[in-house]
């Protein structure tokens, strides 16, 4: 599968992967944005309980199934998992612009780079957020896997080029639907600073009354104020309050694991 622009020259073979848990609703709009740009479409899913895997297959989707233990982990199942070494990674709840479309099948047919950048434009509802701490949201999305290491930990598994290795940035945006309302925007949080708060207590982080207190302030003001949030109105002042609120949460979740585990120490002391 090629696009026409790039089939009368040789080009890199691509593997699109995408990760899927529940998407049916999601998937057609990310798979059609990809459709005759590489040369496999890889699903990586979760075991999902809605149709997802039928969607998946009847756009010519690979499907391969895998239970889903950390962000990093099923990141690096799903790019092992592909035929061809250079990758374009998706979530399902993402889409290529018609410019990031066109500056991907350019890139294939280069040498220029290892891997390549992209801008993340998000939106919550109805609303495209293109200030503060989420636009530009760069992202290392087109890339040789064998140059690749990964940072970070659950859930914010980050990718980026081995030393040595050339990075490019590709013109246009990677469309994100990040929350339909502000209420799953909250329940996106839960989730994600349970998983935060047990990756940080799983390296030993202590719970920190000064970071519970001052990091939230500080996320927010960069978001708000120093990134220019406010220029996104309504929306740009709920994003910089939800990322303070997150930090905030993850910290709180922290003390109280902390606190379950000395309880717990403390409970098998008294009984040995």
């Amino acid at each position: 599968m090629t696009d026409q622009s790039a089939a009368s020259s040789p080009r890199r073979r691509l593997s699109v992967v995408v990760m899927t848990f529940n998407e049916a609703a999601n998937q057609p709009r990310c798979l059609e944005s990809v459709r005759g740009l590489g040369d496999e479409v890889l699903v990586m899913d979760s075991f999902s309980t809605d149709e997802t895997v039928p969607i998946a297959r009847a756009m010519d989707a690979r499907v391969e199934q895998h239970a889903f233990d950390s962000y990093p982990a099923q990141r690096d199942r799903m790019i092992r998992a592909a035929t061809h070494d250079w990758i374009l990674l998706l979530d399902a709840d993402e889409y290529l612009s018609e410019a990031l479309r066109s500056s991907v099948a350019a890139a294939l047919q280069s040498e220029q780079a290892d891997g390549y950048w992209v801008n993340r434009l998000s939106r919550i509802g109805v609303h495209w957020i293109r200030h503060g701490n989420w636009y530009p949201d760069r992202k290392l999305r087109l890339f040789d896997r064998r140059q690749i290491y990964f940072l970070g930990e659950d859930p914010h598994d980050i990718i980026d080029i081995k030393p040595g290795g050339t990075v490019g940035r590709l013109a246009g945006d990677l469309l994100h639907y990040a929350d339909a309302d502000l209420a799953s925007r909250f329940r996106a949080i839960d989730r994600h600073t349970t998983r935060a708060a047990a990756a940080m207590a799983g390296r030993g982080v202590r719970p920190s009354l000064w970071r519970m207190s001052i990091k939230p302030i500080a996320r927010f003001l960069i978001s708000y104020v120093f990134r220019r949030g406010f220029l996104d109105g309504y929306y740009g002042w709920f994003v910089a309050v939800s990322e303070a609120h997150y930090v905030w949460l993850r910290e709180a979740k922290l003390f109280e694991l902390h606190s379950e585990k000395r309880s717990g120490q403390t409970g098998s002391g008294h009984t040995h």
